[in-house]
C-alpha cells in the first residue's frame, strides 16, 4: 500500500511540475509577442517570405496583350467604308480576336465617321472553320433594326467582312479568316435580310468598298 502511495504521490507531483513548466513557456511566448507588437513588428513576419511567392505562383496577374487594328465604319456621308485604328486585346487565337473586333463594330466609331451596324446588334457566337471561314451567329435584332437601303447593307456587311478578314486579327494558335458566313438566331438568315444582297454563301472581302482620296474604288 505504502509503494502505491508513493507512485500516485510521485504522478502528481510531476503533474503539477508539468503544468507549472508549461504556464511558464505560455507566459514567456506571450510576453515575447506583446513586446514585438509593442515594437510594431509582426511575429508572423518570418514566415512571410514562404508563404507569399506560392500565393503570387497560384493567382498570377493577367497579361493581355493589345494590337492595332483597323475597324472599318462607314464615312460621314455613308457612301464608302473609312478604316479607323483601334487598339484591342489581343490573344493568340484568331476567333477571339474577331469578337473583340465586332464588339467594337458594335459600340460605334468615334469621331465623325458613322455606324455599321444598329447598337442593339447581339452576337450569339463566332466559330472558325479550319478553312479559314468565320461564322457568326446574330440575334435577331441584327434583322429588326438593319438598314434598308441597299448601299447600308452593303457597308454593314462588307463592314464586317472587311474587319474580321484583316491579317492583324490572325492569333497563332488559328488560321485567318478568309470568308464569313452569317447567321441569324443559328440559322441562314431570312429572305427579308438583307433585301439587296443574298448571304446564302460565306461572303469574301472587297476592298472596292473601301474609300479613297477622290471617292469609291473601282480599281480593285
Amino acid at each position: 500500500m505504502s509503494s502505491d502511495r508513493d507512485r500516485s504521490l510521485i504522478r502528481s507531483v510531476l503533474t503539477v511540475v508539468w503544468g507549472m513548466v508549461t504556464l511558464v513557456l505560455l507566459f514567456c511566448v506571450a510576453l515575447l509577442v506583446y513586446q514585438m507588437m509593442q515594437r510594431g513588428q509582426s511575429p508572423l513576419a518570418q514566415f512571410e517570405p514562404a508563404i507569399a511567392p506560392r500565393a503570387m505562383e497560384r493567382t498570377p496577374e493577367p497579361s493581355a496583350a493589345v494590337r492595332h487594328v483597323q475597324l472599318y465604319f462607314a464615312d460621314p456621308e455613308a457612301r464608302a467604308l473609312a478604316p479607323d485604328v483601334y487598339s484591342l486585346e489581343f490573344s493568340d487565337y484568331t476567333v477571339q480576336n474577331c469578337r473583340h473586333a465586332l464588339d467594337a463594330l458594335i459600340r460605334g466609331p468615334r469621331g465623325n465617321l458613322t455606324p455599321i451596324l444598329p447598337p442593339a446588334t447581339k452576337i450569339h457566337a463566332v466559330y472558325l472553320l479550319e478553312s479559314g471561314e468565320l461564322v457568326i451567329d446574330f440575334s435577331r435584332d441584327l434583322v429588326l433594326h438593319h438598314p434598308k437601303s441597299a448601299s447600308a447593307e452593303a457597308l454593314m456587311i462588307h463592314g464586317i467582312v472587311n474587319t474580321v478578314t484583316q491579317s492583324a486579327l490572325k492569333g497563332q494558335q488559328e488560321p485567318g479568316v478568309k470568308c464569313v458566313r452569317f447567321l441569324i438566331e443559328g440559322a441562314a438568315p431570312p429572305e427579308i435580310f438583307p433585301g439587296h444582297f443574298d448571304l446564302s454563301q460565306p461572303i469574301a472581302p472587297d476592298a472596292r468598298w473601301v474609300a479613297r482620296a477622290g471617292g469609291f474604288r473601282e480599281d480593285v
